[in-house]
């Protein structure tokens, strides 16, 4: 007997194999994702033809079609990635796609993370990222931010000028007053303090009356006691109501 027949439209064939998967835990979307990749055949085809149908998912309603999508991008073609792909993945947060926390920390960690842990390519990726961090929404700042974390303790040995860029990004986001972008700079800033902890301390006294005591007590906690228990003492005094 020959191979089961697919249906043509490979976009309706995943959503109706992962409605038997809402509120699954995400190995098992992943595991259909696979299944139906090799049902059709994708890895005989084109990047670009996967990328497409990866955007169309994320492009869904429900979560697991999001996952989905993402799954696609890590887990089948992380290696097909490329900085040409930042624009598509930009347009997702601009119609509005990619405006979940769980799902922006996820498309964040498996594709950009993914995107920008290869040496190939990574300067242009991380200029195209770090211009994130003047977009207008909360969500695509965030992942502008957080895209940086991974390689963040390397600080210049992950390419030069990497430290003045992540700098520069955080500066930039912690103007905002949303929780998400405040989140999303504490934690870059602690990644970063692993390895430059004199520069987030200079950066942090600049910037402290701008943090909220989230984002300060996560910029400080991998930095030593002494230097926690100062740095918190001015953002106290930095952000202080003066009558």
């Amino acid at each position: 007997m020959g191979k089961p027949r697919v249906p043509l439209d490979p976009v309706a064939d995943l959503k109706r194999r992962l409605a038997r998967y809402r509120g699954a835990p995400i190995a098992k979307v992943r595991s259909c994702v696979r299944g139906w990749w090799t049902d059709h055949d994708f890895d005989k085809c084109p990047a670009s033809i996967g990328k497409r149908i990866a955007i169309a998912m994320i492009e869904q309603r429900m979560i697991e079609d999001k996952l989905a999508g993402i799954s696609i991008l890590q887990d089948l073609l992380g290696d097909q990635l490329r900085v040409t792909d930042l624009s598509s993945f930009a347009q997702l947060f601009e119609d509005g796609h990619l405006s979940d926390a769980v799902v922006v920390d996820w498309f964040t960690s498996k594709v950009l993370v993914t995107l920008l842990d290869r040496s190939a390519g990574r300067t242009d990726v991380a200029k195209q990222l770090a211009a994130w961090r003047n977009a207008e929404t909360i969500w695509q700042r965030r992942a502008g931010c957080l895209a940086f974390v991974k390689l963040a303790p390397d600080g210049d040995a992950a390419m030069p000028g990497f430290v003045e860029l992540v700098l520069v990004i955080c500066a930039t986001v912690v103007w905002s007053h949303e929780r998400f972008d405040q989140t999303a700079v504490g934690w870059l800033l602690r990644e970063l303090s692993r390895g430059n902890p004199s520069r987030v301390e200079t950066f942090f006294r600049r910037y402290a009356r701008l943090m909220s005591k989230e984002c300060a007590r996560h910029a400080v906690s991998k930095l030593t006691v002494t230097q926690r228990a100062a740095l918190l003492a001015h953002h106290k005094r930095a952000t202080s109501v003066r009558r």
